[in-house]
């Protein structure tokens, strides 16, 4: 087994990570386009712009919006989802090197497993979101099966980037 280079190895993660990252963004989009998670009266204030507001970002970054062909975007929602699904998916490029089963059901458990810890545990304890049993049932099957989607687009995008290398890992070059 060849050595492997610490520098390149963490460069692959990131790499990896970042590219895998916005694909699975724009899949979970994707995906609350057909099933929205949120009315659109608890959506006015989404769970990731309540967060921003809770760790004190100003309402004028975070509800910032821009035109785009009639349609009104606003960046710095997309770039907190964005940042979100690069961080979890670099998280996932790393974990996988480590410890296979962290892919389990093809990376589904993956996005299930930070469902239930961002959903059901952080978020409700923080208070970004009502408790689980305050939720509605819409909002759960859009949330559950959206984050097992997403996890597996990042574990079908991981390893296809990782396969397409001269090894099947990162560790050895």
């Amino acid at each position: 087994m060849a050595e492997k280079n610490t520098g390149t190895y963490w460069l692959k993660i990131l790499w990896y990570g970042f590219i895998t990252g916005m694909i699975s963004g724009m899949v979970k989009i994707g995906w609350e386009a057909i099933f929205p998670p949120r009315t659109p009266e608890r959506d006015l204030i989404n769970p990731p712009q309540h967060l921003a507001q809770q760790l004190g970002f100003p309402d004028s970054l975070i509800f910032w919006s821009v035109d785009y062909g009639g349609q009104t975007v606003m960046p710095f929602t997309l770039f907190l989802h964005f940042a979100f699904a690069i961080a979890f998916s670099i998280l996932f490029v790393w974990l996988i090197q480590k410890w296979t089963k962290a892919a389990m059901w093809q990376g589904a458990l993956y996005g299930l497993a930070l469902w239930v810890v961002w959903h059901v545990v952080l978020m409700p304890l923080l208070g970004t979101v009502p408790a689980p049993w305050d939720q509605p049932f819409t909002e759960h099957f859009s949330e559950i099966f959206g984050h097992m989607i997403w996890g597996w687009s990042i574990a079908a995008t991981a390893y296809f980037l990782i396969a397409k290398q001269k090894v099947a890992d990162l560790k050895n070059f």
